[in-house]
């Protein structure tokens, strides 16, 4: 599996690949509680990757530490060429 992203608060890490992909997007990035591109797990799930949570658990409840965005490695060209026809079709919303 290649790791795409592993998505924590105020310490995201991405391929380079994909954050430039999505710089290039002009989307904001911080639009979630300070998880860089956090409301785009969706798209990037549609486009083929998996998304892993990681939840530290105390006692009776819980909280949240980041998740991780993989896929396959023969999935990767797949991803890039389709992730950025979905999210293209954010910015058709807008113009709606």
């Amino acid at each position: 599996m290649t790791q795409l992203a592993r998505i924590a608060i105020g310490e995201s890490q991405y391929d380079d690949r994909l954050w430039a992909l999505l710089e290039e997007t002009g989307l904001d990035r911080d639009d979630f509680e300070g998880l860089d591109y956090f409301s785009l797990l969706p798209f990037f799930v549609l486009a083929g990757a998996s998304v892993r949570s990681h939840v530290r658990v105390h006692d009776d409840h819980s909280h949240f530490e980041s998740v991780t965005v993989e896929l396959p490695e023969e999935l990767e060209e797949s991803f890039f060429g389709v992730l950025p026809d979905l999210l293209a079709q954010l910015f058709e919303e807008e113009e709606d």
